[in-house]
């Protein structure tokens, strides 16, 4: 067994010897394989490095060159862009600014067009909406709307007149006459119904005053043709013979009134007489004697007091006094003042004196008030006019009423 074994050993290495002897020198020539091949790369490696480095120093300096050579490009590129640059730059900031200004001129040219048409527009616009004195025309304005225009056309006192003291006192003589026309005409039909003055008298005393009124008016005023005055002649004679006519029935009218009524309605229309007379006539301040109302109050009043007479010429001759004392004696005072002042005072005394004198014989009482009413009328009042006179502020504009002119110079 020890030989058997002894014996495969040696068979094993006699094997194994040359193996191993192979592989080793398969492992040696590898080896050395290895080494030049490593010796080779590293040659080659040695000399690719070189190669190389030459290669990139060639290239470094190439690249360098070039590099050099591009950076003057680059530079006289970039130099001649940045003056190529520059003087666009200039080129287009003077254009720029030529385009500014003349964007800035057109602008400004615009802008002023602009506000010269805005302006004209707003002058447009305030000329079309400016206020007009129109009630036709719609307006953007309220109802109660004052422009400022609207007091352009203001005049106070327009027609202001200073009065003089004495001027006043002698205009309102014919108050006075008016006032003792109508006391006058009481007094002569208190003395009919007292039966103080017989008939005969009275109508003697009413024809006197008719007769001696047409003679004062042909002396005065001598315009007047003798035809004008037989025509108006005539029409008193027919106007008295119609109301001797109807003197039966104005006696009865008012018969059946009582005392204290027709007292107290005589006395009304006695004062609405004096109210409403035609005071600018007698002062020849108009041509036509126009009172209406004032004249039928009066002759009414004389017929209330015509029921009281006791026969039918009674009423006649007291109706008579009434349309000569309110119908005829303005027109004969009338042409008295405008033919003389004189005359118009002297008349208006004697009449004051009568009435006071007549008045003083029926009552003293009766006598002073007369007397203080006519001084009051005569000089008191004018004195107040003339001290409120600087109160007077009168108004006129555009807004009055149109007053239309005659051709004969009054206004209608």
């Amino acid at each position: 067994m020890m030989n058997e074994q002894h014996l495969n050993h040696r068979i094993v290495n006699n094997i194994i010897t040359p193996i191993q002897t192979n592989i080793n020198t398969i492992n040696n020539s590898n080896n050395n394989n290895n080494t030049n091949n490593t010796n080779n790369t590293n040659n080659n490696t040695n000399n690719n490095n070189n190669n190389n480095n030459n290669s990139n120093n060639n290239n470094n300096n190439n690249n360098n060159s070039n590099n050099n050579n591009n950076n003057n490009n680059n530079n006289n590129n970039n130099n001649n862009n940045n003056n190529n640059n520059n003087n666009n730059n200039n080129n287009n900031n003077n254009s720029n600014s030529n385009n500014n200004n003349n964007n800035n001129s057109n602008n400004n040219n615009s802008i002023n067009n602009n506000n010269n048409n805005n302006n004209i527009i707003n002058n447009n616009n305030n000329v079309d909406n400016k206020w007009k004195k129109n009630l036709y025309e719609k307006q953007p304005y309220s109802d109660n709307y004052t422009d400022e225009t609207f007091l352009i056309g203001l005049v106070q006192n327009a027609n202001f007149i200073k009065y003089d003291f004495w001027t006043v006192v002698l205009d309102s003589f014919t108050v006075s006459q008016q006032i003792t026309s109508v006391i006058l005409f009481a007094i002569i039909f208190f003395h009919s119904l007292k039966h103080t003055l017989t008939l005969p008298f009275l109508v003697a005393m009413a024809s006197g005053f008719l007769v001696l009124g047409y003679i004062a008016i042909i002396i005065i005023d001598p315009s007047a043709n003798f035809l004008s005055i037989r025509s108006s002649f005539l029409h008193i004679i027919l106007l008295f013979g119609t109301v001797y006519g109807l003197s039966p029935v104005l006696r009865t009218l008012t018969n059946s009134f009582s005392d204290d009524t027709i007292w107290a309605l005589t006395f009304i229309l006695l004062l609405a007489h004096l109210f409403f007379h035609d005071y600018g006539y007698t002062n020849n301040e108009s041509q036509k004697f126009s009172a209406p109302v004032s004249l039928n109050a009066a002759i009414f009043a004389s017929v209330l007091l015509g029921s009281r007479l006791p026969s039918n010429i009674h009423v006649f001759v007291l109706i008579s006094y009434a349309i000569e004392t309110f119908a005829l004696f303005p027109i004969f005072r009338h042409h008295l003042k405008r033919h003389s002042m004189e005359l118009h005072v002297g008349l208006t005394v004697i009449l004051c004196v009568t009435c006071s004198l007549l008045l003083l014989g029926m009552s003293k009482l009766l006598a002073l008030i007369y007397i203080g009413i006519i001084g009051t009328i005569t000089f008191v009042c004018p004195l107040w006019l003339i001290f409120i006179q600087k109160y007077k502020n009168e108004i006129n504009g555009p807004w009055d009423e149109a007053s239309v002119i005659s051709q004969s110079g009054g206004e209608f």
